[in-house]
């Protein structure tokens, strides 16, 4: 084999390479397990807020008309994208209100992927991640 065909083969198997990398990375960051046709309103009292990466988390104890108690989940982006679009790491503590409007579930879970969170204050803190429209 000379020297060009060699470089070839280098090149064919280096993007074979890239590709492999880059769909797993692809498919974490997918919001496959949301149904982003619909959207879900959940009131509650936060539980705790997770300012993190790769992803935030929002959990509220929301109370049932019945009286009985769910927790519920809600991902956000990174806190690096949330802080580009307004958020901080202060903005919710344990025992604030919230209300949360979020993109459920497919496999019916009480866990959302966030649009919009309206604080007690009255302030709307809109998730920044680009979301395809289907």
């Amino acid at each position: 084999m000379n020297a060009r065909g060699s470089t070839r083969i280098s090149r064919i198997l280096s993007a074979f390479l890239l590709a492999a990398v880059a769909i797993p990375a692809t498919a974490h960051h997918s919001a496959a397990p949301f149904d982003m046709t619909k959207k879900v309103s959940i009131s509650g009292t936060v539980e705790k807020w997770v300012w993190s990466n790769p992803h935030s988390w929002l959990y509220i104890r929301r109370v049932k008309p019945d009286g009985t108690q769910e927790i519920w989940g809600f991902e956000a982006g990174s806190a690096g994208m949330l802080a580009r679009s307004g958020w901080n790491s202060n903005d919710m503590k344990t025992g604030d209100k919230v209300t949360v409007t979020a993109s459920p579930s497919r496999a019916g879970k009480n866990v959302g992927l966030i649009s919009v969170i309206k604080l007690s204050n009255g302030k709307e803190l809109r998730d920044g991640a680009p979301v395809p429209n289907y």
